[in-house]
């Protein structure tokens, strides 16, 4: 799971990290489902743009929402299941975090735990967005973004963690006309290393 990650970082600076530019948003070290933030999807002109999301994915078809946002998909059935397969196929994003958290222990006696990259750089997520009708006429653009099982740096902490692309990755992720069999290959854990770990 990934219920919580930081993207308190200042549009013009993340801009420049990831060579887009960035409209202004809330900066935010705890974003949580709900919140709204930038996300990285190629529009109907086939550009590749950073665009604001609420976090929680809201299917066009859907006519009741779930009791709470769909923040995460499994890797391993999103191709299949009915909630993510439309965007699995047609809508997949990316989503820059500076960090992504998890918590153990027992209630009033937790310990939050800060994942971020062990090399600096940004975090960048797989995800998937959908747009649906709001009742003013505007667009509703949400996001939700994939788990996979844990690799070595995060599992003493949790049993899934986010799906983390790198460099190509991210750019057979976002093209529309990649395999999905390949999607598939790359959905999988980060290489161990790869993330440092502190208590908060």
């Amino acid at each position: 799971m990934c219920g919580r990650y930081d993207i308190e970082v200042d549009p013009k600076t993340l801009g420049e990290m990831l060579g887009l530019e960035v409209p202004d948003f809330v900066r935010d070290a705890d974003f949580s489902p709900g919140d709204t933030g930038p996300v990285i999807a190629v529009g109907q002109d086939g550009r590749t743009k950073v665009v604001l999301m609420r976090w929680g994915l809201e299917p066009s078809w859907m006519t009741d929402m779930p009791g709470r946002p769909m923040f995460n998909a499994r890797a391993e059935t999103v191709a299949d299941k009915p909630m993510f397969r439309s965007a699995f196929k047609r809508k997949r994003a990316l989503v820059p975090a500076r960090a992504f958290y998890e918590w153990t222990g027992k209630p009033g006696a937790k310990t939050k735990w800060r994942f971020s990259r062990a090399d600096g750089a940004l975090l960048i997520f797989a995800g998937l967005w959908e747009a649906r009708d709001r009742a003013d006429g505007q667009k509703q653009l949400t996001f939700t973004i994939l788990t996979t099982t844990p690799n070595a740096d995060a599992a003493d902490y949790h049993d899934r963690m986010p799906v983390i692309l790198d460099g190509e990755a991210q750019k057979l992720w976002l093209d529309p006309e990649t395999d999905p069999a390949l999607l598939l290959e790359l959905a999988v854990p980060a290489p161990d290393g790869t993330l440092a770990v502190s208590a908060v």
